[in-house]
C-alpha cells in the first residue's frame, strides 16, 4: 500500500444541498490558458505488484491512453536495488526494470519516470542505473532523487536522517552524477510545500529568504539554498498530494478542495492553484527568478486519502475527485506533471463507514486490482477511477490548448476545456452531486461557447452512478463486470444546436463531450502533398513526419506515404541514406504502429504495379525496383499520424519523408503537417516541400512555423534560435520570405493564426520563427536552420488557416 505522507489538510463538513439546479457555462474556445502535457495523465507503478505486466496492465494501459509511467513505486524507491533487484538488500522486489520496460512500457510507448533510491543506496548506482537505461535505449526522460525525502516512514540511512542539509548536499551530487551518465536526462528533488514545512532537526541549518529577509528552517528553503549554493539547480520540483487523513474521509470535502481554498489554508495552502503559487514563490526567492524560471513543477503522486485507504477509494466519489483533480491542475497552475496513485495496488479494510457514498466494502488505490482472496471476484476488478481514466484520455493529450472555461455552479458542476490538434473542443463536465452530499441531483448546463463553431452533433463519454451500480449487479452475481458493456463508459452521439445550447447531466457522473468544428466551404485550394527533407542516423536522429486528416465522422483519405534514401543519389544528393525503413503510427490508437516498409518493391508484384501507379497519379518521382525505398498505401480516417524515417541499422545520410494525397472521400483533406529533426549551424537543416493545389486567383492562407525553444516543454535538446525561409518550387528557387524570430504583437496576427489551427502556444519574444502569408495555388518549399548557439531538435510545421 502507500506509505504514509501527510499533508496537513483536515477537511470537515458536506457541502450543503443546492437549490440551483442549472449552470451557466462559458467557454473561451480563442482563450488558451495552457499547453497541455502528457505527463498530466500518467499512472504510478510499483515493482512490487506481481500483476503490473499481466496481459490485463497492457490492456487497461491502453484502454486508459496512458503515456507516462512512474516506477518503481512511492517509499519502495527508497529501499529498490535495480541491478539485483531486490529491497532492503535481501527481499525480491517483484517486477524488475527489464521487466517493467519489454513488457509494459515499451510496448505500449509509454515513457517512464524513474524514482531513484535515495535512502540506502549510492550515487553511484544511481549513475550506472542511468547509463545502463541508456545502453538499453528505454525510454526514460526523468528521474527523481527519492520519495518523499523529509518523512520519517521513508528510510533513509544517512548520519542524518530526513534532513533537508543532507538532502540537498546529496542532491547536488545526484544531479551531476546523472548527467554525466546522460546530458538529456532530467532529474528532479523533492519539495513538501511551506518554507516552515517538515522543519530540520538541527535549528543551526536555518536560511534566510533572499527576499523577505525571513529566517526559516523548513524543508524546502534549506533544500533549495543549498543547491543554490553549489550553482546546481533541478531539472524539475515534486510534490504530493493527498487530500484527507485516515478515518477523516468525507465526500463533502473531497468534492469542495478542487478550486477552493481547505479550511486551514493559513498554514497549508488548500487548492491546487494555490499549492502551484506556493511552490513557484518558494523557486523564485531561494533560486532567482532566472534560474527559477527553467524548473518545472511536477505532481508525482495524487489520491484522496494519505494512508489506510477506505471504501472512498474505490467508490465512484474517488472518479469524480481524479477527473476534478485534473482539470484544476491543467487549467489553473503550473504544474507539468500530475501522475495518479496508482495502477495496482490491494485491497484493504479501513475507513467503510455509512457516512461514505459507495457499495465496495473495502480500499484500494489502485484503478484495477488483481483477483484475490479478500475479495469476491475471480476476475480483475476495474474501479471507477479506471473507466473515468479512459474518459480522461479524450480530453486532451500533448500540444492541445487547455482554454478558458467557466461555470457559474463551481463545486457542483465543473467544467474544463480544450482545443485539440484535430480541431475539436473537449468539454469535461463533473456533476459531483452525490447523495451524501448534495442529494444526487442532475444539474443542467446552459452552454455558450465563443470563438468556436460547433458541427451539429458531438461525441459523448459518459461514466456515473447507472454504470457503477450495474458493475455492483454483476460482482453480486459473480459475473465480470468488465465484460458487460452497461458498465464501461457509455458513448452516444448529442445534438448540438450551434454555439448556444444545454444539456443535463446525471447526478455523480463525469462526462467528456467532444465536438468538432463546423466543416467550413469546401475551396478548391487545399494542401495535396507533402515532403520533409531531413538528416538521418539510424535510431538516433530520425525525420518525424507528422500529418493532419480533416473531415467529418466517415471520410476517408487514400494517402501515398513513402520513405526516400537512396533514390535521393539520382538527383544529385550527396551523401544519401542507403537504407530507410518507414513507419507510420496513428495518434487515435495510443501511437499504434499501421504500417511499416523496407524496400517498397519487396512484395507482390500487385503491390509493387499499385505503388507505381500512385506514383504516376500523384505526381511522385519514380523509384527504382529493388531500391531500399519505402512506401506504402493507406486509407485513412480523419485524425493525426506520423511517418518516421531512419536508416536500417546505423545506416545515416539524407533522408526525405513524403506524404501525398491520393483520393479522398466525404471531404476529407490534408489539413496541416509537420517535421522533427536534427537542425544546427554547421549544415544540417529541415526542409519540407508542400503544394497548394487549386486554380485561377484562388489564395490560400498558410502558418508556417520553425520551433526550437517552443519544444523545451516537450525535448530536452533543441536548436535555440531556428531561423525560417520560403521559397517558391522550381529552377532555381526563388526567396519569398523569411523569418528569424516570431512577433506577438498584435498586428502580427500569429496568435489569432495560432488559435485558429490549434498549434500549440509560443512564449512571447521566444527565438522561435513563423510567417503567416497567403500563397497562390503552387509549390513551396520552407527551409528551417539553426543560426548560432548548439543545434538539437528542430519542427518545421505548415497549417492551413481556416477561412471563415
Amino acid at each position: 500500500m502507500k506509505y504514509p505522507f501527510l499533508t496537513g489538510i483536515v477537511l470537515a463538513g458536506a457541502v450543503a444541498a443546492n437549490a440551483q439546479t442549472t449552470s451557466t457555462v462559458t467557454v473561451n474556445a480563442g482563450t488558451t490558458v495552457r499547453t497541455f502535457d502528457d505527463r498530466l495523465s500518467a499512472m504510478n507503478t510499483a515493482t512490487w505488484d506481481g500483476s503490473l505486466t499481466s496481459t490485463d496492465s497492457n490492456n487497461a494501459v491502453a484502454a486508459m491512453d496512458t503515456r507516462i509511467m512512474r516506477f518503481p513505486g512511492g517509499s519502495s524507491s527508497d529501499v529498490y536495488h535495480w541491478q539485483t533487484n531486490l529491497v532492503d538488500g535481501s527481499t525480491y522486489a517483484g517486477v524488475s526494470f527489464d521487466q517493467f520496460e519489454t513488457q509494459l512500457a515499451l510496448p505500449n510507448h509509454i515513457q517512464t519516470m524513474i524514482t531513484l533510491n535515495y535512502g540506502d543506496a549510492s550515487v553511484s548506482e544511481a549513475q550506472a542505473w542511468v547509463a545502463y537505461s541508456v545502453s538499453k535505449n528505454y525510454n526514460v526522460k526523468y528521474w527523481e532523487v527519492g520519495n518523499e525525502c523529509y518523512g520519517n516512514w521513508e528510510n533513509d540511512t544517512h548520519a542524518h536522517q530526513w534532513d533537508p542539509l543532507t538532502y540537498g548536499q546529496q542532491a547536488v551530487l545526484y544531479i551531476n552524477a546523472v548527467k554525466q551518465a546522460d546530458p538529456t536526462a532530467r532529474v528532479g528533488v523533492v519539495l513538501g510545500v511551506g518554507e516552515d514545512a517538515y522543519p530540520a532537526a538541527i535549528t543551526s541549518e536555518a536560511v534566510t529568504n533572499p527576499v523577505t529577509h525571513v529566517s526559516h528552517f523548513g524543508w524546502d528553503p534549506i533544500v533549495l539554498a543549498t543547491m543554490a549554493k553549489a550553482g546546481v539547480y533541478p531539472d524539475f520540483v515534486i510534490y504530493h498530494r493527498y487530500e484527507q487523513q485516515p478515518s477523516q474521509e468525507n465526500d463533502g470535502g473531497l468534492m469542495s478542495v478542487g478550486g477552493t481554498t481547505a479550511p486551514n489554508a493559513a498554514t497549508v495552502p488548500g487548492s491546487w492553484a494555490d499549492i502551484s503559487n506556493e511552490l513557484q514563490a518558494e523557486l523564485t526567492d531561494y533560486l532567482g527568478q532566472a534560474n527559477a524560471a527553467k524548473v518545472e513543477v511536477l505532481n508525482t503522486e495524487n489520491n484522496s486519502v494519505s494512508y489506510n485507504p477506505g471504501k472512498q477509494t474505490t467508490s465512484l466519489v474517488n472518479g469524480l475527485y481524479m477527473a476534478d483533480s485534473l482539470g484544476y491542475v491543467a487549467s489553473q497552475t503550473n504544474f507539468n506533471g500530475w501522475i495518479w496513485w496508482d495502477l495496482y495496488n490491494g485491497n484493504t479494510q479501513y475507513n467503510n463507514g455509512s457516512n461514505l457514498y459507495g457499495w465496495r466494502q473495502y480500499g484500494d488505490y489502485g484503478v484495477i486490482q488483481a483477483p484475490n482472496s479478500q475479495t469476491p471476484a475471480t476476475t480483475t476488478l476495474y474501479f471507477p477511477t479506471y473507466y473515468v481514466q479512459k474518459i480522461l484520455g479524450h480530453f486532451a493529450r500533448q500540444g492541445d490548448q487547455v482554454v478558458s472555461a467557466t461555470s457559474t455552479l463551481t463545486r457542483y458542476l465543473d467544467v474544463f476545456a480544450a482545443k485539440r490538434a484535430d480541431g475539436s473542443l473537449s468539454l469535461l463536465v463533473i456533476n459531483k452531486s452525490i447523495p451524501t452530499t448534495n442529494n444526487g441531483q442532475t444539474l443542467t448546463a446552459n452552454f455558450t461557447l465563443n470563438g468556436f463553431t460547433p458541427a451539429a452533433a458531438a461525441t459523448e463519454y459518459q461514466y456515473g452512478t447507472a454504470q457503477d451500480t450495474q458493475a455492483q449487479t454483476d460482482t453480486a452475481n459473480s459475473t465480470n463486470a468488465f465484460a458487460d458493456a452497461a458498465a464501461d463508459v457509455q458513448t452516444s452521439t448529442v445534438s448540438i444546436s450551434g454555439p448556444t445550447f444545454s444539456l443535463a447531466f446525471p447526478a455523480a457522473s463525469v462526462t467528456l463531450l467532444s465536438i468538432p468544428p463546423a466543416q467550413a466551404a469546401s475551396s478548391s485550394d487545399r494542401l495535396v502533398n507533402i515532403s520533409s527533407n531531413g538528416y538521418v542516423n539510424g535510431t538516433t536522429n530520425e525525420l518525424d513526419a507528422g500529418f493532419f486528416v480533416s473531415g467529418p465522422v466517415g471520410s476517408t483519405e487514400t494517402v501515398l506515404i513513402r520513405g526516400i534514401g537512396p533514390a535521393l543519389t539520382g538527383f544529385g544528393v550527396s551523401g544519401a541514406a542507403t537504407n530507410v525503413n518507414l513507419t507510420v503510427y496513428s495518434a487515435a490508437n495510443n501511437n499504434a504502429v499501421i504500417a511499416t516498409n523496407n524496400g517498397w518493391s519487396g512484395g507482390s508484384q500487385a503491390n509493387t504495379t499499385q505503388l507505381q501507379n500512385a506514383f504516376s497519379s500523384t505526381g511522385a518521382f519514380g523509384l527504382p525496383v529493388g531500391s531500399m525505398d519505402s512506401a506504402v498505401i493507406l486509407q485513412l480516417a480523419p485524425g493525426s499520424y506520423t511517418a518516421t524515417v531512419n536508416g536500417v541499422g546505423t545506416v545515416s545520410g539524407t533522408a526525405v519523408a513524403e506524404v501525398y494525397e491520393v483520393t479522398s472521400s466525404g471531404n476529407a483533406r490534408l489539413l496541416n503537417i509537420s517535421c522533427r529533426g536534427l537542425v544546427d549551424s554547421s549544415g544540417h537543416m529541415l526542409t519540407d516541400g508542400f503544394y497548394i493545389a487549386g486554380t485561377g486567383g484562388n489564395q490560400e492562407q498558410v502558418l508556417i512555423r520553425g520551433v526550437g525553444p517552443g519544444l523545451s516543454a516537450f525535448l530536452s535538446s533543441y536548436v535555440a534560435d531556428p531561423a525560417l525561409k520560403l521559397f517558391t518550387a522550381g529552377s532555381p528557387p526563388v526567396e519569398i520570405a523569411a523569418n528569424d524570430d516570431w512577433s506577438d504583437s498584435a498586428t502580427s496576427g500569429m496568435n489569432a493564426a495560432f488559435a485558429a489551427t490549434y498549434a500549440f502556444g509560443l512564449t512571447p519574444m521566444s527565438r522561435d520563427a513563423g510567417l503567416l502569408i497567403t500563397l497562390p495555388p503552387g509549390g513551396y518549399t520552407a527551409q528551417v536552420y539553426g543560426t548560432d548557439g548548439p543545434g538539437g531538435d528542430a519542427l518545421v510545421e505548415i497549417y492551413e488557416v481556416p477561412q471563415h
